[in-house]
């Protein structure tokens, strides 16, 4: 398609504010650039577009008015940089991946929310709030959320919640778009567009059988590893197809794809086994060096690991927590925190325990759980290690520990 120019004038961007503030009248100069033969001028106009439509993980209204711009990019195969347009419409549906990959937002219910307090009064989602600050499970929870809502603008908090899930579901609308993109020669155009089709499980039907299909047939290892992420994050549990590809992955020659399918694999199957679950913590503890290119957490496959391992069921608690005690007790302690944190993450899913609760009413695998703790050198890991203690409302010290299991001296 040619550059859009007479499109872009046919929108009053003076009257809609971009990411500092100010009228986006820069924003189609640079939609414009993005098709400069030039790939300097390109590539500092994809720069500023980011910035000018996305601020601190929140896109802006001028987002929502570039998006059809960005997904006609990738749709022609003769576009320049297409894979950084995909990096763009990526950046206004989620903002930070972290969140997303941290708490799993249901688009569904985020837009439910939306609608339901849309009607509510200023009045009343005050009294949400100072409820929601209340409710907290520890003196210390309940302490940082009534500082979090001492800070809060309500109305404000509202309007960027539509915004977000006005500019979601604007990108939203191409994923046939990035689905086809996924065909594209260029290496770098099927990486980013199988990064962002991983944020669309409404679309799952569209998504996941375009990236099961690449999982398959895929050659280069870092587009492999992305689509074993991306199709786990959207998919169905226990889609069988995709399972059957992963599967296979699972004992690729390149350790990153390897991982990538341990990682997909522990978020498909609703009841994994013993062995997934030993290979995932392998893939938690024992990956220390980013993967250059992997658009996932700067390249992070333990931290893609921890975020999957959060994600399973209760019914796995148990070999979860034997897997990592095991670990600890065989002094496999090159990183204590990271195996603090998942040992606990894995004993008490549910967060802090309640204060003043008696190590007796644990469960027997929490007991495992802080028993491995003490035997082990982790909790001579630092203040960090002790923080990570206290976050689960825990003693922090190795004599507090002690004193609250009934251990002798």
């Amino acid at each position: 398609m040619p550059e859009p120019t007479v499109e872009l004038d046919r929108i009053d961007w003076s009257s809609l504010i971009d990411s500092y503030g100010r009228p986006a009248v820069e924003v189609p100069h640079l939609l414009r650039s993005v098709w400069s033969a030039d790939p300097q001028v390109r590539r500092s106009a994809y720069e500023q577009l980011i910035g000018r439509l996305v601020h601190q993980g929140s896109s802006c209204p001028a987002a929502l008015a570039a998006v059809p711009f960005l997904i006609d990019l990738v749709a022609d195969s003769q576009a320049p940089d297409r894979f950084a347009a995909c990096q763009v419409l990526t950046a206004v549906a989620i903002g930070d991946e972290t969140g997303w990959l941290t708490d799993s937002p249901d688009p569904v219910a985020m837009r439910r929310e939306v609608a339901r307090t849309a009607v509510l009064s200023v009045a009343e989602l005050e009294r949400e709030r100072a409820a929601w600050a209340a409710a907290g499970r520890t003196e210390h929870e309940r302490r940082m959320r009534a500082i979090a809502v001492a800070g809060d603008d309500v109305e404000a908090r509202r309007a960027e919640a539509q915004q977000e899930l006005a500019a979601y579901d604007a990108v939203r609308v191409g994923v046939p778009v990035y689905a086809a993109a996924l065909q594209s020669p260029f290496l770098a155009v099927r990486l980013y567009a199988a990064h962002l089709l991983a944020w669309f499980p409404e679309e799952r039907e569209i998504a996941v059988p375009a990236l099961t299909r690449l999982i398959v047939e895929e050659q280069k290892p870092v587009v492999a590893a992305t689509a074993c992420l991306s199709a786990s994050l959207c998919a169905s549990p226990d889609d069988r197809l995709l399972i059957d590809a992963l599967t296979a992955r699972r004992t690729d020659g390149d350790r990153m794809v390897c991982s990538a399918a341990v990682i997909g694999l522990a978020r498909v199957v609703s009841h994994p086994d013993r062995g997934l679950i030993e290979d995932l913590y392998e893939s938690l503890l024992d990956n220390a060096e980013p993967e250059p290119l992997l658009p996932f957490q700067d390249g992070d496959l333990s931290a893609m690991a921890a975020f999957a391992a959060r994600h399973l069921g209760g019914d796995s608690a148990q070999d979860r927590v034997d897997v990592i005690a095991k670990r600890l007790e065989a002094r496999r302690d090159r990183d204590p925190l990271t195996q603090v944190r998942a040992l606990l993450e894995a004993a008490f899913p549910s967060g802090p325990i309640p204060d003043g609760t008696a190590f007796e009413v644990l469960t027997p695998w929490q007991h495992r759980a802080v028993l491995a703790l003490w035997q082990s050198r982790a909790l001579d890991g630092g203040p960090m290690v002790s923080m990570t203690l206290g976050r689960f409302n825990l003693p922090t010290t190795k004599n507090e520990l002690r004193v609250w299991c009934g251990l002798p001296r």
